[in-house]
């Protein structure tokens, strides 16, 4: 469900061109894609980078490109068990990248082929990586929500009932709201402008459809403006809670994801104790 990684040439403005002898190779991959049912997936650019390139200089460079992501590792560390990773899109740096992750991890298993065990972000939170059939998959801690009552300000958000409300953090996590599966999710009006002047949270809608008693097929869009994103294409970091909240309300551990938004995604996943494995 991964298409291949591609060369591409660094394409940075002419007044970027004092970094390239920073970096050793740039490379771009998409994850999540299914071309059987015309899911495209996300892209990010894979960035390796020898010592020296500053956070000024990566957001620059995610900057002007195209990219939901751009990741950046480090050649000294790529041949590692364990392997810091940035991510950035156009405006700031990324504070978690599901898709940006699993798109290093399958880049680095293509090329080298070596892939670091444990990926360690800015923040210190580790995204460990498995491989199975050559193929890199993510696991994840999972992260626990509550219930809380929708109020006028998250409803205005959506013109359809909401059924259940979590949330992670009061700020810098997630809000999960989960509607009726017959709402058509892909064309819902969802006001942007609302999610970014009144939540502190990343917002996810979502709906839950039983394919049978051992998996479900969650439908879902990821919204978070006021983190310079409108609407994600793929998401892998927020299974961490998705999976958590389907577990509370069906019993199931496994299933699809499939994310509804104009590209489209789809998402595998299996969640083990406190642990979510995305692929």
């Amino acid at each position: 469900m991964q298409a291949k990684a591609k060369r591409v040439n660094c394409t940075l403005h002419k007044s970027f061109l004092f970094m390239q002898r920073f970096i050793f190779h740039i490379s771009e991959r998409t994850v999540f894609s299914y071309k059987k049912n015309n899911l495209s997936g996300s892209s990010a650019l894979i960035v390796i980078y020898k010592t020296g390139l500053t956070s000024k200089m990566m957001q620059r460079i995610a900057a002007a490109t195209h990219h939901p992501a751009t990741v950046f590792l480090n050649k000294a560390n790529t041949n590692k068990p364990m392997c810091q990773i940035r991510w950035f899109n156009q405006l700031n740096e990324i504070k978690r990248c599901g898709h940006g992750t699993l798109a290093a991890a399958n880049y680095l298993l293509e090329s080298q082929p070596y892939c670091p065990k444990v990926f360690i972000s800015n923040s210190n939170e580790r995204f460990s990586i498995k491989v199975k059939r050559a193929a890199a998959q993510l696991e994840l801690l999972t992260i626990n929500a509550t219930t809380f009552a929708a109020d006028k300000l998250l409803q205005s958000i959506i013109n359809t009932p909401i059924k259940a409300a979590f949330k992670t953090a009061p700020k810098n996590g997630y809000t999960v709201i989960l509607i009726d599966e017959k709402v058509d999710l892909k064309n819902l009006d969802v006001d942007i402008n609302a999610i970014e002047q009144s939540q502190k949270n990343a917002v996810i809608i979502m709906q839950i459809k039983s394919a049978n008693t051992q998996q479900s097929n969650v439908y879902f869009r990821y919204f978070a403006p006021q983190f310079g994103v409108n609407e994600d294409s793929a998401t892998g970091s927020a299974v961490s809670v998705i999976a958590q909240v389907v577990f509370r309300l069906s019993g199931l551990k496994s299933g699809l994801l499939i994310q509804q938004s104009a590209s489209g995604a789809l998402l595998n996943y299996a969640l083990n104790k406190s642990r979510v494995l995305v692929y």
